[in-house]
């Protein structure tokens, strides 16, 4: 009994897969090294101490007790002391420190005596993280201890702590970050990269099935007698493939390294699964118009490859010109990581998702229809071409 076309197409394509070193090593075995890699990396989720050197020109009672406060925060650790803020800036560049803390001359007695003082943070802005992490804690700390000073002042002249704090902090206010309330890269970042080594990796992948080959009557005929067998073959390695990195990442990833899940895990590894059947229509689309191997590497790997930079994650795409914006929002990993994220750490289901879920499959029965009508055409077309009967 003759095997149906799209069995015969996935035992080509799996052994394809197995016997190509390159393919294996990015479908199968590079794509969980990376999950964990990432993971490893951002384990500790926050950026904790930061190396800051101090300038006290004061030594004073109030100058030691800002240097204590510095140094007690998680987020820093006194890395030296300097006398001169020309040898302060030289350890910045050479990359010793990260934040110079200026504490002036005289900086106990003008406080004491109601001047406003001035003391100086410089924080290398290389790093937008690390300085954003130094500005947040020094304004913290400084705001503690001007109101520390503040509140020891009124009450020596009769006040209550009740009524001191009312004219030191007149506007009191409530601020609550929700879904990543802590910052964390383990939270916030891990799960993206791994999702984007799984749209590079499969599409990669897709963009080598149809150029692979040498053209020959036998497979023409094939693709127009039974299109959809020959795609469909030709995928389910992949879908396979695709169910495996949706695992590992999220029934092992997740839970080994404690990354936040407030949705299902099962609709999360459903989306992902999705996404990552999308990923290898993508290629498999430019494969099998581009029937030049490397040139279809190359136009996947320009799609791909700025994709994670595009996605809003980093910078929101309503702030990058129109025509990054367009380019963005054609990207299918743009709106695949819109609902991945709103699943795992905000806690909505796959019903909820709306426009991502339903532009993802679309996408996918688009690409699989229009992969099918191209594979059609172009047999038909390359038979008609040698004159052999369609």
């Amino acid at each position: 009994m003759k095997k149906p076309e799209f069995i015969n197409e996935m035992v080509k394509e799996a052994k394809r897969i197995v016997d190509t070193r390159s393919l294996m090593l990015i479908t199968v075995v590079v794509p969980p090294i990376l999950f964990f890699l990432f993971a490893y990396i951002y384990q500790s989720a926050l950026v904790r101490q930061i190396p800051i050197s101090i300038i006290d020109h004061d030594n004073s009672v109030i100058s030691r007790t800002a240097i204590t406060s510095f140094g007690a925060s998680p987020s820093f650790t006194i890395k030296t002391y300097y006398a001169s803020l020309e040898e302060a800036k030289a350890g910045l560049i050479s990359g010793e420190v990260d934040g110079i803390v200026f504490i002036p001359k005289n900086f106990e007695r003008d406080i004491k005596k109601g001047r406003q003082v001035h003391p100086v943070v410089f924080a290398n802005g290389i790093n937008v993280i690390k300085s954003n992490y130094i500005m947040s804690d020094a304004t913290k700390i400084f705001k503690m201890i001007s109101g520390g000073v503040l509140l020891k002042k009124f009450r020596s002249s009769g006040m209550t702590e009740t009524q001191a704090m009312e004219i030191i902090n007149p506007v009191r206010y409530d601020f609550q970050t929700l879904y990543n309330s802590n910052y964390s890269y383990i939270d916030f970042l891990v799960p993206s990269l791994c999702v984007f080594v799984i749209f590079m990796s499969l599409s990669l992948a897709g963009a080598t099935v149809f150029n692979h080959e040498k053209i020959d009557a036998g497979v023409l005929t094939s693709q127009i007698k039974f299109p959809v067998g020959s795609v469909f073959g030709r995928l389910l390695p992949y879908v396979l493939i695709s169910a495996a990195d949706a695992m590992v990442m999220i029934g092992l990833i997740f839970p080994i390294f404690s990354i936040t899940m407030r949705g299902s895990a099962f609709e999360l590894m459903l989306f992902t699964f999705i996404f990552g059947i999308t990923s290898v229509l993508l290629g498999m689309v430019v494969s099998a118009i581009i029937k030049n191997l490397m040139m279809a590497t190359q136009v996947i790997l320009f799609f791909t490859t700025p994709a994670f930079v595009f996605s809003g994650l980093t910078y929101p795409i309503w702030a990058m010109p129109g025509t990054h914006q367009i380019f963005a929002n054609i990207i299918p990993y743009t709106h695949f990581l819109d609902g991945f994220i709103r699943i795992y750490l905000m806690g909505e289901s796959l019903g909820e998702l709306g426009m991502p879920l339903n532009l993802l499959v679309g996408g996918t029965l688009i690409s699989f229809g229009l992969l099918v009508l191209i594979l059609k055409f172009q047999s038909v077309w390359h038979l008609r071409k040698v004159g052999a009967k369609v």
